[in-house]
């Protein structure tokens, strides 16, 4: 039987030790470096400093959309800078790939490559304790790259329940809400001090840290968010300075309502949007264009 490894911070150790070991294999062998290959690329005008700035400038871009959106308390106001994000970290992630494109296999790739399937061949153990690596290091470097690529679809498949994603979504389901109040302490949490926890029980009780003081320290959190994490973080992320400036506004407005504030912004704000009376305009269309003496004292609350 073959058992699957949930990876630690002390298994991260011993990897980077790994990746320096293939970088240098991969120069030895001839490989360019990601510097020597950009240098290339530059000479012959494939790849220019423009394109390099290109990259450095969207994401600063993009960092400071995601700072300036804690400033954002309506919630429409964030949906629409969540799209800006978005649309930009699309091209971003474009621009990222060309250049990975041109690069093509430089002994940083070779490296990264190589530590990413030993990362993953390094979870699957002999036995339960998973004291016992089902292959040593001199063996997975005569491992069969096609049978390498098929435990790593393995792994993948596996794991794939325990993405960051998946994490957050199972924290704020209704059966995990009793375990909140343990998550200050592994011990309890877990029985296992925190120098000990994987990766995957380290992102679990740090998330249920973070939604544990959301709950605690927002009020009237609008019910539709509450079971969406990037909803959430969002909420949480607004400060309560903020809030209060925005409420003072709606409030400050004597009974109106703010323009472009949607009956969500008010919800997330814990306020109910202000009752606006009836539009006579409204009214006359449905009577045909023109209102009576009566029907105007009926909506009055004269009639």
């Amino acid at each position: 039987m073959i058992y699957i490894k949930h990876l630690t911070p002390h298994d991260q150790v011993e990897l980077e030790d790994i990746t320096e070991l293939y970088k240098k294999i991969a120069q030895d062998r001839g490989l360019p470096t990601e510097e020597e290959m950009l240098e290339i690329l530059r000479e012959g005008g494939d790849w220019t400093e423009k394109d390099e700035e290109e990259i450095e400038r969207q994401e600063r871009f993009i960092n400071t959309m995601e700072e300036s959106k804690k400033n954002l308390v309506l919630k429409s106001a964030q949906d629409q800078q969540n799209k800006i994000i978005e649309r930009e970290l699309d091209k971003l992630n474009k621009k990222k790939q060309q250049r990975l494109d041109l690069l093509g296999n430089t002994c940083e790739r070779y490296a990264e490559q190589r530590t990413h399937d030993f990362y993953i061949l390094r979870s699957f153990q002999k036995d339960k304790a998973g004291e016992i690596p089902l292959y040593t290091e001199e063996e997975y470097d005569e491992l069969d790259q096609t049978y390498v690529s098929s435990l790593v679809n393995l792994y993948n498949d596996i794991f794939n329940s325990f993405t960051e994603e998946s994490i957050q979504y199972l924290v704020l389901e209704e059966f995990y809400q009793p375990y909140l109040g343990f998550s200050d302490d592994s011990m309890q949490f877990y029985g296992v001090p925190f120098c000990k926890l994987t990766y995957n029980q380290i992102r679990m009780i740090v998330y249920t840290r973070i939604f544990k003081s959301i709950y605690e320290n927002n009020r009237n959190i609008p019910e539709k968010i509450k079971k969406d994490p990037k909803a959430l973080l969002d909420y949480g992320s607004i400060s309560d300075e903020e809030k209060e400036k925005m409420k003072s506004k709606f409030e400050d407005a004597d009974g109106a309502t703010l323009v472009g504030a949607t009956d969500e912004d008010y919800e997330y704000l814990g306020m109910t949007r202000p009752n606006q009376g009836v539009s006579l305009h409204e009214e006359a269309k449905k009577k045909g264009g023109s209102l009576s003496m009566q029907d105007m004292m009926k909506l009055s609350g004269a009639g």
